[in-house]
């Protein structure tokens, strides 16, 4: 028996036994329908014509379904339909007609089934998404090319019919550690089960034995593991098997290749060696260590880019290493290596400042000068410069974000080059339930697949980080290789151990009362005594207001010990504090989780944490950046208690998404659908998702993070892609309004870039943008961030005295009828407007939900009311006393909970205004669809968002954004049937949010455990160990029971270790420099700008404030000389200082503004009046007071001139000589 006679005897075999329990059923074989033998059996196929054909409805017509239809309608024993024939079928007609007499014969082992080339329809890919061709038959999601053959995904039925698995026999993995064997890698590919079994179906040869490789902590769906045994067992038939890969170790015995060995010393020195990384031999069986070479690493990369040359199947790597181990080299000798070759190295990286500093240390410290990075910082003439030079061969390594390389085709970057390596760098944001997870990182996964898919590029990738766990509930390695699609990666895991890094915790009473206030006096208390220690401290808080209140505490104390570090601080004074402190003027760094990636100092032996901002994980990360030198121990640092976790509840809170959230995307994206004629490929903005996140200010963020996880939760579900969404990044189509006058200009120098919409009937038109075309051809001198801030805020054109105003273009569709629709909005808003009206004092969401409730009587929509009222309406407060207009909510904080109340009555003519648009919309048209351009971020803008989204909310219609500043979505709706089911399901879960749910809440627990519990110091390390190698969280609990808590005072225990010293006096002439910040008259300086000014001891860097306090004269001497512009709090401090301080040199300053006692005027008068006035008058005052005015040459000669000219006598002999050489 073959292969393809066992699979057809299965399904029939299936048919005979359920057939002879019930009569007049209609069995629906879902699988490879042409392997099913219909021989003998014809009368039980309901069209034999159409059985084995994968058509669509040009096959299975409307008068195919009657045929079909009176025949399924004839009573015989049974029926048998291809799932091609029923899906058409149910298409016609309501599936609950059949529903008490269909079953489903399902093939369980894949969800991929063969398609002829004539078949195939996808047509490639466009922009960041596969654009999936409409007229895909209804029963196939998607279609895949695998190894020039061609498969479709099968949509399976989301009606309640009676399914049965055909496939139910299983037999179990063997193990064995033959490498020679063939593999197939369910880690990094969805389909390869699929792909195996329709080889195997396909093939006459015998099948053999392969390898599935599958680690023993790797989390997996158990239902993968089902799959695996009853697809052995059925292999079994016929001599093939399964085979689970046996556990191997890294060996730590290795021989170099003189290849390797001579790059190291071309590029690190004659004398450098490989130093040794310990590594975990065998993660998944112990936490034995072994000491690998860095140069077996690096072999082994390069051996992997050897395959990849040669045609071979190439793998790639996974490494974490501790901070310090030296991860740069082993992707950047290979990268040089690779360079030889002539091909491309790509390394993605997280942060500028980051790529900026490896680069430069690749060109400084390696001689190395043909590496680059692009940002979007660039304009367009340096970024295309440098693009052209790696297309041509004069760059090789190339470091980029994320969000770049999503943004464009490879062959942007390379031409016609081979990419060679791939590296992913601070591989960590990855990981979906991280602190610091990127969805940028995720999405990249899906893009490397299409570069490799699309453009036929074999190449390795290598993925490093510092810290991820391996395995268990709270995995990051293997969600990182999954989201990633990792080729079967080679596995590095570093010792999580740090020997030279010791934990003092104390931990103090929680407080009463003030927690914020008394948290941060013990913060500034511990950062004084700590100064006084004088070694280098890093103090980590979780925000930046924390930051600027230890500092602004310090500095009310005339303590100057300390600088500061924050993600939104300047790229100026980044450098600025990160040379304070690395020089070692500075011994104290204060600074959120931004200071740490990528940040080289060697010397920190203190880090102390204000309070957590992370989990586990991230701590350790953190204190990682100490005793970076061998010679030194670090010490970490904690005053704890339980209140501190609020901090990192805070953040997880802000940042966490909801099931109700997911669920109100979920019908957004269906509501678009219908609205776009049931087009499967969708193009949408962020924000029209504004209301689901309550128009959160990293809005982007949380739409496609939301979007990743209905992705991800729907693969796993279903094992075919039910929705696919990717960000456009540059969506370059903008709106803006422009004056007849002044299109004719437009037309005159930018006539390509623009297309003509509508005129508005009041001497101005719209137009369509394109700002992509609009960059490359006239602007390419600026960067595309900078062209697209200048079009929003109106300054693109203005050389040109080019008026245009920006545009939203907002499209609604009415769902109902207007007068319904006017009754049901106008209820709600009378119905906030009353409860508003009889509020008094301060309430919560909770409070407003339960009110609305009471009179709508439908929680779901008062959640959603309540969520979106609170969000919009609450005013920001632009500047002290001066609330954002047309709010009428305050929000405070209060025992922790956000709490609200009303102001003033603006919610009055704000509830208005929304009643007018809708009838001002809809009122007098037949048309539900109608579209209005607005100005962007004006009150009428904003009532309309408002009102689309009231209409969202309510269900009374549906609306779209276009032309905003954020990004736009491609989305793709394989399963339409599937989306509105669950948009509509009150019970929808999403399973990865529920399990990155659970992780933060045993992420907790854990976290407290650790701190609030005395352990050993090697108690502390094997406890994180044994917690980044996957243990249980039950176990790790059990096993490290710890303590009472701890009870210590850290500065006397800091006292009593070892701790190096360091001269405190910085080198002003090394590289470290901390004199960059050069005074431009371009600038306008506030107090808190940092200013560097020549003195006579040399060059100083102060901020404008402590020049004022320390030396007013000489920051004013270089205002005036360099005409520098400062605001007028800056000029009105400095002329105090220089009054109180310096009372003859502020005269001077003032000249013919100051004021004196004057003959003839009761009080003190400017100079500058009698000067005028009364020039021989005051012309006798002041050479008797010289002193008291300090007039210039000019006004000197002036004044000479009049005296002289009223009164000859009166100007003295040497005044006359001046004006007569004049």
């Amino acid at each position: 028996m073959t292969p393809e006679e066992l699979y057809s005897k299965k399904f029939l075999d299936k048919v005979k036994l359920l057939s002879q329990k019930h009569s007049n059923k209609i069995f629906i074989i879902l699988g490879q329908a042409e392997l099913i033998s219909t021989h003998n059996n014809e009368k039980f196929f309901a069209d034999l014509e159409t059985f084995k054909i994968n058509g669509n409805e040009k096959t299975f017509t409307k008068e195919w379904f009657t045929k079909i239809f009176s025949i399924l309608n004839i009573p015989k024993d049974l029926h048998v339909l291809s799932y091609p024939q029923f899906s058409y079928l149910i298409n016609y007609i309501d599936p609950s007609f059949f529903i008490d007499r269909v079953i489903i014969l399902k093939d369980n082992l894949r969800q991929l089934f063969p398609l002829t080339q004539d078949e195939y329809l996808e047509k490639g890919e466009e922009e960041s998404i596969e654009m999936r061709p409409e007229e895909l038959p209804i029963y196939q999601a998607e279609q895949v090319a695998i190894n020039g053959k061609y498969y479709y995904s099968v949509k399976t039925p989301i009606n309640s019919f009676h399914s049965i698995d055909v496939f139910d026999e299983k037999k179990e993995l063997k193990k064995s550690s033959d490498l020679g064997l063939e593999s197939i890698d369910i880690t990094s590919d969805p389909y390869s089960i699929d792909a195996y079994l329709n080889e195997c179906l396909a093939q006459s040869a015998p099948i053999k034995q392969v390898l599935v490789k599958l680690h023993k902590k790797q989390p997996l769906n158990p239902g993968v593991i089902t799959i695996l045994e009853q697809l052995n067992h059925f292999i079994s038939q016929f001599d093939g098997e399964l085979l689970f890969l046996d556990e191997t170790s890294i060996t730590k015995e290795y021989e170099l290749s003189e290849a390797t060995i001579k790059l190291l010393h071309k590029y690190w020195g004659e004398t450098s060696k490989f130093r040794n990384i310990a590594v975990y031999k065998n993660p998944d069986t112990g936490n034995d260590i072994s000491e690998v070479s860095q140069g077996l690493i690096v072999d082994t990369i390069i051996k992997e880019y050897e395959n990849s040359l040669s045609g071979k199947p190439c793998r790639d790597l996974f490494l974490t290493a501790p901070t310090g181990a030296g991860k740069s080299l082993l992707f950047q000798l290979p990268a040089f290596y690779v360079s030889t070759k002539g091909d491309v190295t790509i390394v993605i990286s997280p942060l500028i400042a980051l790529m900026k500093d490896q680069v430069d240390a690749i060109i400084k410290e390696r001689h190395y000068d043909k590496v680059a990075y692009i940002n979007s910082e660039l304009s367009l003439i340096d970024r295309d410069r440098i693009i052209e030079s790696c297309k041509n061969g004069e760059l090789d390594i190339l470091y980029m974000s994320p969000e770049l390389l999503l943004s464009y085709d490879i062959t942007h970057f390379i031409g016609s080059r081979r990419v060679g390596l791939l590296v992913i760098d601070e591989a960590h944001l990855i990981t979906t339930w991280g602190r610091d997870f990127r969805v940028d990182y995720w999405f990249l996964g899906n893009h490397i697949r299409k570069i490799r898919k699309y453009h036929n590029l074999n190449f390795p990738m290598v993925a490093v980080t510092a810290t991820a766990i391996y395995g268990g509930a709270n995995d990051m390695v293997f969600d990182s290789i999954d989201s990633l699609v990792m080729h079967d990666p080679h596995i590095f895991i570093g010792q999580v151990k740090r020997n030279d890094i010791e934990f003092i915790v104390n931990n103090h009473e929680e407080f009463t009362t003030n927690y914020e206030s008394k948290k941060l006096l013990q913060t500034v208390e511990f950062i004084k005594k700590a100064n006084e220690l004088n070694v280098k401290t890093l103090v980590y808080t979780p925000y930046t207001r924390h930051i600027r209140q230890i500092l602004d505490q310090l500095n009310s104390e005339g303590l100057d010990i300390a600088t500061g570090y924050y993600g939104t601080l300047d790229a100026h004074n980044k450098e600025f504090a990160n040379r304070l402190f690395k020089s070692g003027e500075k011994k104290i760094m204060v600074s959120t989780k931004a200071f740490g990636m990528g940040v080289d100092i060697a010397d920190i032996q203190i880090v102390y944490h204000h309070a957590p901002s992370g989990l586990l994980p991230d701590y350790v990360q953190e204190i990682g950046r100490v005793a970076r030198k061998p010679e030194l121990k670090g010490f970490a640092t904690l005053n704890y208690s339980s209140q501190d976790q609020r901090f990192t509840k805070a953040l997880h809170g802000m940042s966490a998404l909801r099931q109700y959230q997911l669920r109100e995307v979920l019908k957004k994206i269906h509501k678009t659908y219908l609205k776009n004629n049931k087009k499967r490929n969708l193009l949408l903005s962020v924000d029209d998702f504004g209301h689901i996140f309550e128009n959160a200010f990293d809005l982007d963020q949380k739409v496609l993070t939301a979007l990743m996880m209905i992705e991800k939760d729907y693969l796993a579900k279903n094992r075919f892609n039910v929705i696919i969404a990717r960000p456009k990044k540059l969506f370059v189509k903008i709106y803006a309004r422009i004056s007849d006058q002044h299109i004719k200009i437009l037309q005159a120098k930018y006539q390509d870039t623009y297309r003509f919409i509508q005129n508005t009937g009041n001497g101005f038109a719209l137009i369509e943008m394109d700002l992509d075309k609009l960059w490359q051809k006239y602007f390419s001198d600026k960067s595309f961030p900078l062209l697209k801030r200048e079009f929003y805020t109106g300054h693109l054109f203005d050389n040109e005295n080019i008026d245009l105003v920006p545009q939203l273009k907002i499209s609604f569709e009415r769902l109902v009828k207007l007068d319904k629709a006017f009754e049901k909005l106008s209820a709600i808003l009378t119905t906030v407007q009353s409860i508003f009206a009889n509020s008094d004092g301060f309430f919560t969401k909770e409070d407003l939900k339960t009110k609305i409730n009471n009179h709508i009587n439908d929680a779901t929509k008062s959640e959603k009311l309540s969520k979106f009222i609170l969000s919009s309406y609450s005013g920001r407060v632009i500047q002290p006393g001066v609330i954002e207009p047309n709010a009428f909510l305050q929000r405070r904080r209060i025992n922790g909970e956000l709490k609200y109340r009303i102001f003033n009555n603006q919610y009055l003519p704000s509830f208005n205004a929304l009643l007018r648009r809708l009838n001002s919309l809809f009122g007098n048209k037949e048309n539900p669809v109608v579209s209005r351009f607005v100005t962007n971020k004006e009150a009428n803008a904003i009532t309309y968002v408002r009102l689309g989204y009231f209409l969202e909310i309510l269900d009374l219609g549906t609306f779209e954004i276009k032309g905003g500043e954020n990004p736009m979505l491609y989305v793709r709706i394989n399963d339409p049937q599937r989306v509105e089911k669950d948009a509509n399901n009150a019970g929808y879960a999403n399973t990865l949010l529920s399990k990155t749910l659970e992780r933060h809440y045993l992420s907790n627990q854990i976290f407290d455990h650790f701190f609030l519990r005395s352990f050993t110091n090697e108690e502390r390390w094997n406890f994180i160990e044994d917690f980044f190698l996957g243990s249980d969280v039950d176990i790790l609990l059990d096993e490290y029971k710890g303590g009472a808590a701890n009870n210590v005072d850290i500065i006397d225990t800091l006292k009593q270790k070892h701790l190096i010293h360091r001269n405190s006096k910085p080198d002003q002439n090394d590289d470290n420099n901390i004199n960059i910040f050069h005074p431009s008259p371009e600038k306008w300086y506030s107090l808190r700008d940092l200013i560097t000014i020549n003195t006579h001891s040399g060059q100083r860097t102060m901020k404008v404030s402590k020049w004022l306090t320390e030396d007013p004269v000489t920051f004013d001497l270089t205002r005036k000389k360099l005409s520098l512009k400062v605001t007028k709090e800056v000029l009105e401090l400095l002329m105090s200082k220089l009054k109180a301080k310096h009372p003859k040199y502020f005269n001077n300053t003032l000249g013919l503004k100051a004021r004196i006692d004057f003959k003839g005027y009761d009080t003190p008068v400017q100079a500058i009046v009698p000067y005028s006035a009364q020039p021989v008058e005051f012309y006798k005052w002041w050479y008797d007071n010289p002193e008291r005015v300090k007039l210039s040459l000019k006004e000197k000669i002036q004044l000479f001139d009049k005296v002289f000219m009223e009164s000859p006598p009166t100007l003295l002999q040497e005044h006359k000589k001046l004006i007569n050489k004049k």
